[in-house]
């Protein structure tokens, strides 16, 4: 049960002294506080309010299977079936499709208001209106500010460092400078041209002009591709539900008018160019089909016009039964050669098209011209759609994508496969062919028998109704392609049109952001406390001080305040003089016996405070009528302890070499009770003089005439001169100071001394400035002296348990 109840003790001071750190530190807190709210204010006050535009969009996937007639082929197979939704995921946010939209707005210019301190964007509502010229470089991304003079003149000027030129008809940087300056004074509708510009400054009559004679309004010239960039990573697109194939769109920005234009205008463009990618089939074969017509149209009109001519001129209006039969099969017969023949063109046209093109997404496929074979409509369709797949993602700089080395081989494959294919088929056409064309020479065998006016008649008609065949059906499959491509939509439909979301802007969050700023208010100065104490070397706390040495800490003497060192005297009632008496009441119960004791005060390193600590415990025991001297052991160093022209006689340096008796180095305090005796002259051997018997026969001697004697000490970790004097003291007080005493020198003295079994050691904590961890309460009590009392003789038993020697 011990220890729990040991880790709880911890516990609780663990709590303990984080709150004296922060109490001890307030102000530390306070100034936090303020600082970081009044950073937040101005943050608050100068940020621009950014608005979140948002809407959503339904991506159509189809689940038809693709049937066997050309419309079926035209709206399902390429562009339904195959359809990913991912993938136009990736064609939504792909680069093509927000450059087209910046276009679309025309956002290449950048207008704006001055408002206070600060430029703010003005869409659309602008006074005037920037003509520039697209072939001409134009210096981008550097603010114009243009002041109206009157309703036609008005002052523009700029200047920048480093400064870009882009030509927006070439879309290419074209001239770079490491600074550039421009002041210009010119009219309304006149053109301003430099070799860095060319722009007309046009007024908008809709729009007053505000603040005439000052530079209230500006501009900037915005290069697409970094507008691009810019708008793809603001742009954000999430995906409603896993089971739906709703997107949501949305886009952070400044202007709200301005956003919402953005994300409707990214919608239809994606919708455009997503009609336009399933018209496109369609547009191919129709024009496919457009040059056939051409080429049998001139050909039907030629013997059109020449079957006309030849039966009014032979006055020829119908043939007999026999002629019609022969002519009706031989004309059935080029039908089908016409058929074939066509179909050996498209073979031809493929294995050419395979050859000499790298993208097969301009293919004409077999189902488009009447070709029913499935297999080949299967292949064609799959290697346009795995060109499409490809080309979208190379535009989507996705080409180390390994998707696209996969796509690259399986168009390979398909290729192949498609050649070998058309090979096969082509050859069996050809076959065809020529079994048909033997057919037609026996039929025009018979033809030759007929009488001549016959024949020639029949000939001309053949070749009239066989053009008009082919030209029917190329026109009936030129109306299937227009009537499929007619009844195309797009696949994405508007669910909700861009708005702008809540009731105000997302950014600043005021309330968020003041709680953020309270938070690091009091977080980075405690964090700094925190940091500053474990890398602090210097004793702050009596926790310090346990943490060194088993010692015990028999009292803290405050911060000094006055202008002086003999507190006990010139102040008396004061919480440092009360400090001291503390001290004394724990020494008398540190050391029991007699009266009559030798207390040495002694310290780490210099500046600590012992000659104070020792002259104010001889003062406080001088108060209580015993009789008290004070020797200044300190032979090194001169100090003053009272009087300045009695401490220039002899001293204690004199008296060790015998040069004068102990009764000439005795000087009467100006305090009653209390005597003294300085250093007097510094010997250069202060160790030597120190290690004489004399020096003993001197204590010994003072012992039978005073009862309390006060030794003030060289330090122990800097000097050896203390170690002679410690046998001959009764108690050991090693002066700590607060934010000065080093801890691994104080830590290594009190080891030393441990080591040496030298007993009767105390820590005095001088200097100390937190006035609530003290032994006394200070005079601010004396209404209630029992309390100090009773804090005294309540630690009576701790102090004389660690006084007493180890066993």
């Amino acid at each position: 049960m011990a220890e729990p109840q040991n880790l709880n003790i911890q516990e609780e001071n663990d709590i303990k002294k984080i709150a004296e750190l922060i109490i001890k530190n307030y102000w530390l807190f306070i100034a936090g506080i303020l600082l970081a709210l009044g950073l937040t204010y101005f943050e608050n006050w100068y940020s621009i309010p950014v608005y979140k535009i948002s809407s959503s969009l339904l991506v159509k996937e189809e689940t038809k299977k693709p049937g066997n007639n050309v419309t079926d082929y035209l709206n399902s197979t390429l562009f339904s079936v195959n359809q990913n939704f991912q993938n136009e995921l990736w064609v939504l946010k792909s680069s093509p499709v927000i450059q087209q939209t910046i276009k679309n707005l025309d956002l290449v210019v950048t207008y704006l208001h001055k408002e206070g301190f600060r430029y703010h964007e003005v869409y659309k509502n602008s006074p005037f209106r920037i003509v520039y010229e697209p072939n001409h470089p134009q210096p981008i991304n550097v603010r114009f500010q243009i002041s109206f003079l009157n309703d036609v003149d008005f002052l523009l000027k700029t200047e920048s460092g480093a400064t870009t030129f882009y030509d927006f008809g070439k879309s290419e940087v074209v001239g770079h400078k490491d600074s550039w300056k421009f002041v210009k004074q010119g009219k309304v509708g006149d053109l301003i041209e430099t070799p860095d510009l060319s722009f007309i400054v046009e007024l908008d009559t809709t729009n007053k002009l505000i603040d005439k004679n000052a530079f209230q309004y500006g501009f900037i010239f915005n290069d697409i591709p970094s507008m691009v960039e810019t708008y793809k990573k603001d742009f954000k697109f999430n995906v409603v539900d896993k089971l739906s194939t709703v997107v949501e769109i949305s886009l952070k920005i400044e202007n709200v008018r301005k956003g919402i234009d953005l994300v409707n205008e990214l919608m239809l463009v994606s919708s455009s160019e997503n009609l336009d990618r399933k018209n496109h089939l369609a547009s191919v074969t129709v024009d496919y089909v457009d040059k056939q017509l051409n080429e049998i149209s001139d050909s039907l009109s030629q013997t059109e016009d020449k079957l006309q001519s030849f039966r009014s001129a032979n006055q020829l209006l119908n043939m007999n039964e026999q002629t019609s039969s022969i002519s009706n099969q031989y004309i059935d017969l080029q039908n089908q050669v016409a058929a074939l023949d066509a179909r050996k063109k498209y073979y031809d046209y493929v294995s050419g098209y395979l050859s000499k093109n790298d993208n097969f997404s301009e293919m004409i496929v077999p189902s488009s011209i009447g070709i029913q074979d499935q297999i080949l409509n299967s292949l064609t369709s799959q290697l346009i759609v795995a060109q499409a797949q490809k080309s979208n993602l190379v535009e989507n700089n996705q080409g180390k994508n390994p998707l696209v080395q996969k796509l690259t081989i399986q168009i390979e494959n398909i290729k192949k496969t498609i050649s070998e294919n058309i090979a096969a088929s082509s050859k069996a056409t050809s076959l065809s062919i020529d079994e048909m064309n033997k057919r037609i020479n026996k039929i025009e065998n018979a033809i030759s028998r007929l009488p001549a006016t016959q024949r020639r008649l029949g000939s001309i008609e053949r070749k009239y109704r066989l053009n008009d065949a082919i030209y029917n059906y190329m026109l009936e499959k030129r109306a299937e392609a227009k009537i499929t491509k007619a009844s195309n939509l797009p696949d994405y439909v508007i669910v909700e049109p861009a708005q702008m979301q809540g009731t105000g802007p997302i950014s600043p969050n005021k309330k968020r952001n003041y709680l953020i700023a309270l938070f690091l208010g009091l977080a980075a100065p405690f964090g700094y406390l925190l940091v500053r104490s474990s890398l602090n070397v210097k004793v702050e706390t009596q926790d310090d001080i346990e943490r060194l040495t088993e010692a015990p800490v028999l009292g803290k003497i405050m911060h000094n305040r006055y202008k002086t060192n003999n507190v006990m005297f010139e102040y008396p009632k004061s919480n440092i003089a009360e400090s001291f008496r503390a001290l004394r009441t724990n020494l008398d119960f540190y050391v029991s016996g007699g009266h009559k004791k030798v207390i040495m005060v002694t310290s780490s390193i210099e500046g600590e405070g012992k000659s104070f600590i020792a002259q104010n415990i001889a003062m406080s025991y001088a108060q209580l009528g015993r009789r008290t001297i004070l020797l200044d052991f300190d032979m090194r160093k001169r100090k003053i302890f009272f009087d300045e022209t009695a401490e220039s006689k002899e001293g204690l340096s004199s008296y060790l070499i015998n040069k004068v008796t102990l009764s000439e180095i005795i000087i009467k305090s100006p305090h009653e009770n209390l005597d003294y005796i300085h250093a007097g002259v510094l010997p250069p051997n202060p160790t030597e003089l120190m290690a004489l018997d004399i020096t003993e026969r001197l204590l010994v001697q003072l012992r039978q005439n005073y009862d309390y004697i006060i030794l003030d000490t060289t330090p122990l970790a800097q000097v050896t001169d203390a170690y002679l004097l410690i046998n001959h003291a009764d108690v050991k007080i090693v002066v700590a100071r607060y934010n000065y005493s080093v801890k691994n020198i104080l830590g290594m003295v009190m080891k030393d001394m441990k080591q040496k079994n030298i007993d009767h050691v105390c820590i005095v904590l001088n200097d100390n400035r937190y006035n609530q961890d003290q032994y006394g309460y200070g005079y601010g009590y004396a209404g209630k002296p029992q309390k100090r009392r009773n804090f005294i003789f309540r630690n009576k038993k701790n102090i004389q348990q660690a006084a007493r020697p180890k066993k």
